[in-house]
């Protein structure tokens, strides 16, 4: 086969190296070993410049296809699935660097695979940056700076020391100053290393540095940016419920035991699993399809660019709000679920099949889902779209 071209191209692709990924997943679970192999064949394969225009050496593909990818290679790793999916959403949000510092931007990012994360975190205290000279010195601590533990660029939200300005920084990992505080120690995605990132002294040069407020509503890097992440997250969701439902029927045709008052002789045949399966599946599957819907909404939107209006924005804003609550809540029943079909011995730490639900309960707190219920509400009782803000 050939280098990928199509979209399906890329999907088998990414299909494959789930596959390749999951063979081993189980001791890398146990062992929290670093994902800095899978990460690298990632890299390797070209899927991290999907996002990337041909013309600048990427792939030049649609968000709906990429967040397809995210989904496969979840399936097959949690945490590699979840930082790749910060890849790709902080290099379509790199829409706010200006012309022409973006294409050459994205063109070194094509010619180095480098991979990309944020020290972004809207809840924490910002980053204050300080003026020195014609850059910025940049002091602060924030949490839950996924991927960045492994990235070769970093996003780093601030506000200006004097005036409070929001500002967005894109700064190489080695910058002296940074420092990665070692506390991830959450039951799951354990091996993202999500932890805390503390900034000392950190140097910004002056064309690092832009203006960035994220809930200006007339920016369209600020309108886009929550339909992004929020879509690329709900993908990650249905990754693992998708990865659950693999693993649960390799494991009943494999070591399933027929219960002995089903009237058959292996485990796939009892009328009852065959059920259970069904159910799982056709909730799966609704839910999947619901995200890609939401996520061709984001296609339309990141396709107006300066031309959006804001009823596309709210339209898509609330498409993925209702795509990411299903997909949340599929993926818990699922994971979870997926235990009564397999059967006791399934529990054993040596399987792992834990990893599912508790990668998908540890990333669905992100942020909560009642309130993507409220955004959708008003919109589905009072006709009023979701505003722009860090979350919304």
């Amino acid at each position: 086969m050939g280098s990928p071209s199509t979209p399906e191209d890329w999907l088998a692709l990414a299909h494959g190296i789930g596959e390749e990924f999951a063979r081993d997943i189980a001791r890398r679970t146990r062992t929290r070993e670093r994902p800095d192999t899978q990460l690298r064949r990632l890299k390797d394969s070209g899927l991290t410049n999907l996002a990337i225009p041909r013309e600048l050496g990427g792939a030049g593909q649609r968000w709906s296809l990429i967040v397809r990818t995210i989904r496969e290679l979840a399936a097959g790793d949690g945490s590699v699935g979840m930082l790749y999916g910060y890849h790709q959403l902080n290099l379509v949000n790199l829409r706010r660097e200006p012309q022409p510092r973006r294409d050459r931007l994205l063109a070194e990012i094509a010619e180095r695979r480098l991979w990309l994360a944020g020290v972004v975190n809207p809840r924490d205290d910002d980053i204050l940056a300080t003026p020195d000279g014609e850059g910025f010195r940049l002091n602060g601590r924030k949490g839950f700076c996924s991927g960045a533990a492994f990235a070769d660029l970093l996003s780093v939200s601030a506000r200006h020391a004097h005036d409070g300005q929001r500002l967005m920084a894109l700064i190489p990992s080695d910058r002296p100053g940074l420092h990665y505080a070692e506390d991830w120690d959450h039951f799951g995605v354990e091996r993202s290393d999500s932890g805390s990132f503390v900034l000392s002294e950190v140097r910004a040069e002056p064309g690092e540095v832009i203006a960035n407020d994220l809930e200006d509503g007339s920016d369209f890097s600020a309108v886009i940016r929550t339909p992004v992440n929020q879509s690329a997250f709900t993908q990650f969701y249905l990754g693992n419920a998708l990865g659950a439902l693999r693993a649960a029927r390799a494991y009943v045709h494999r070591e399933g035991r027929a219960w002995l008052h089903a009237g058959v002789d292996e485990a796939h045949r009892d009328p009852l699993l065959v059920s259970q399966f069904g159910e799982l599946w056709i909730a799966l599957q609704g839910a999947i399809a619901l995200a890609d819907r939401a996520a061709l909404k984001v296609d339309e939107l990141l396709a107006a660019d300066e031309a959006f209006t804001p009823e596309l924005r709210g339209e898509a804003a609330v498409e993925v709000a209702s795509a990411k609550v299903l997909a949340a809540r599929t993926a818990l029943d699922v994971t979870s679920r997926v235990f009564e079909v397999m059967g006791a011995r399934a529990t054993h730490n040596r399987y792992a099949f834990d990893r599912f639900w508790r990668d998908t309960r540890t990333h669905s707190l992100h942020d909560p889902l009642a309130h993507k219920l409220l955004e959708v509400g008003e919109y589905a009782l009072n006709g009023q779209y979701p505003p722009v803000r860090a979350y919304t």
